[in-house]
């Protein structure tokens, strides 16, 4: 339960927007800020995030968290100021996307 209360911290506070960084309402944890290039790992989930630019979507930012080892068959999840995407690996270097949202938006489900 602490771990997702992390995670949620660091998702809150990981991103910032137009108006500053995002505020988690967790009680006894501060949000953590981070980067363009920072890193974080999950200890014991086998997971990790990353601040990253992708060219697909304009160079926005985003938070890209996957699981750690080899990726081929496993999912992903891009979260940004505007949408969310969750990939899979179909090879260790090629994902196809499988979800896409926008935050007060559309979605769109691919089969």
């Amino acid at each position: 339960m602490i771990v997702l209360a992390v995670v949620a911290a660091f998702v809150a506070g990981a991103l910032t927007g137009p108006g500053g960084p995002a505020r988690a309402q967790v009680p006894g944890i501060e949000p953590l800020t981070l980067v363009l290039g920072d890193r974080v790992h999950v200890e014991g989930a086998g997971i990790g995030c990353r601040v990253t630019r992708l060219s697909q979507y304009a160079g926005r930012t985003f938070l890209d968290c996957r699981r750690s080892g080899a990726l081929a068959g496993t999912y992903a999840t891009l979260l940004g100021e505007r949408e969310v995407a969750v990939i899979r690996f179909v090879k260790t270097r090629t994902a196809q996307v499988v979800f896409t949202a926008r935050h007060k938006g559309t979605h769109l489900r691919c089969e």
